[in-house]
């Protein structure tokens, strides 16, 4: 009797799945169609286009808010077998791998300049006012800081080297008589 308890259980847990499911995907369906008929019409693809973006943004959105419609009810189909809780905490994990991903990805430049730049503040080997040739670069140095070091030519051109790239290259310098 306990058996047969757990399949019916079972089986209305599969069904009430595939309910969720399916009522999922038609909400979804019609969500995206109203969606991107309203964003299709003209005076809402003006505004967009005033705001600087082209039509395919509108396919863009559209495809956002489906994958979001589909994920969302996958967790409401997931929870008929207490699944839910797992997911979401899943879920948590990759969030957060991800935006460490982001974090680690946008420091990739500044950490080897920023590194680059205590190496050349320790070693005091520039300094501002000195007249310099880095690779293809001269100029006087108008500023050092801890991510790069600015040098200015004599038809007041500014260029902006990172420290990464100037401690790689060969750096000339000039008594400061010379340049005028």
């Amino acid at each position: 009797m306990v058996l047969k308890e757990i399949v019916q259980a079972q089986i209305i847990s599969i069904l009430q799945f595939a309910l969720v499911i399916g009522i999922g995907m038609i909400i979804t369906k019609l969500v995206t169609d109203v969606l991107n008929n309203f964003l299709r019409q003209k005076h809402i693809r003006k505004v967009i286009s005033n705001l600087g973006y082209e039509e395919p943004i509108i396919d863009l959105i559209v495809l956002m808010v489906r994958y979001v419609f589909y994920f969302v009810t996958f967790i409401i189909a997931l929870s008929q077998f207490g699944f839910a809780k797992f997911v979401f905490d899943v879920i948590i994990i990759l969030i957060a791998l991800f935006l460490i991903a982001i974090v680690l990805f946008s420091l990739k430049d500044f950490i080897p300049n920023a590194a680059a730049g205590i190496y050349l503040s320790t070693v005091k080997a520039i300094k501002k006012g000195d007249v310099l040739k880095i690779g293809n670069y001269y100029g006087k140095v108008v500023s050092i800081d801890l991510v790069n070091i600015t040098l200015e030519d004599k038809e007041g051109r500014l260029t902006i080297i990172p420290n990464s790239s100037v401690v790689k290259k060969e750096i000339i310098k000039e008594k400061r008589k010379k340049y005028k």
